[in-house]
């Protein structure tokens, strides 16, 4: 989705810049706010039920307030976080505003209704949340933005992160149990699946449903079984098959880099040098002569 310049901007307000993706029933907004001086608006969205945490702010402490007059009754908190029902309207407020960071989880009840089946709680988003803070959830949020915008090969990561938010959310009060293991057919058969569909993007409730599991549960049992999450196994599959076809030919790393996935030749060079400490060229030189 493209990046969004607001143009009709609230008093005080220089800019307003979001942009956005959207993953397994959530759509994810990065927002940078620009102002000077204070500011108190709408944060939008009053049909959906949303989530909504401060990642960085400059000058005036930021609020959330469920009525555009009335203060919020806890205290400030850095990265604090809102939880905001179907419905409800939500404003922002800050008495000298010069910049602030935000994140807005917009939530698809149906959907994800759907698709965590017996893990789905509706009753922490019938009832607003001010001002809490969850340095789990936050550290997921700051994964999902830093996504780059239209990666398609970032599908299965997108999805994981965003069904550990929403099940961390539904709980919030409580420490969410580690997963059980999965048992060693049902990794054989997840993997031997993905392996299969390289260099197809695959979605988290695809892998699932391979095995009759909500994806919440999934996703955590898989990485308690495997030692990585399904996105990181699925990337260094990725990876080996790159490293295949660069032994086995001259192919140029853009046809590479299409045949395995990857967005282009560039986003396969970081990749592959994160992963192995070199780019695709330096392994290949190396790696062919043995």
């Amino acid at each position: 989705m493209p990046v969004i310049f607001e143009s009709d901007l609230p008093e005080n307000v220089i800019s307003i810049e979001r942009r956005s993706q959207t993953w397994n029933g959530v759509t994810v907004e990065d927002v940078h706010e620009h102002a000077n001086g204070g500011v108190l608006h709408s944060l939008l969205y009053e049909n959906d039920t949303r989530f909504t945490v401060n990642l960085e702010e400059v000058g005036g402490l930021t609020e959330p307030r469920l009525k555009q007059n009335q203060a919020c009754a806890r205290e400030h908190a850095a990265n604090h976080m809102a939880l905001i029902p179907c419905g409800m309207h939500l404003w922002g407020f800050a008495q000298d505003l010069r910049y602030c960071r935000y994140g807005i989880l917009i939530f698809d009840i149906p959907r994800l209704r759907e698709r965590f089946e017996e893990d789905f709680m509706v009753q922490p988003f019938e009832e607003p949340q001010l001002r809490f803070t969850d340095h789990r959830v936050l550290a997921l949020v700051r994964m999902l933005i830093d996504i780059p915008m239209d990666d398609s090969a970032s599908t299965l990561l997108g999805d994981s992160l965003t069904a550990g938010v929403f099940a961390l959310l539904s709980a919030p009060r409580k420490q969410v149990e580690e997963g059980g293991r999965l048992a060693p057919w049902q990794v054989k058969r997840v993997t031997e699946y993905m392996r299969d569909q390289l260099p197809r993007q695959i979605e988290l409730k695809e892998l699932a449903s391979l095995i009759g599991q909500s994806q919440w549960h999934f996703c955590r049992a898989f990485k308690a079984s495997t030692g990585v999450s399904p996105y990181q196994w699925q990337l260094e599959e990725r990876v080996k098959l790159v490293q295949r076809l660069l032994l086995d030919s001259q192919t140029p790393l853009e046809t590479i880099a299409e045949a395995t996935g990857f967005n282009d030749s560039m986003h396969l060079i970081r990749t592959f040098k994160k992963r192995s400490g070199q780019t695709p060229g330096a392994w290949r030189r190396d790696n062919a002569m043995r």
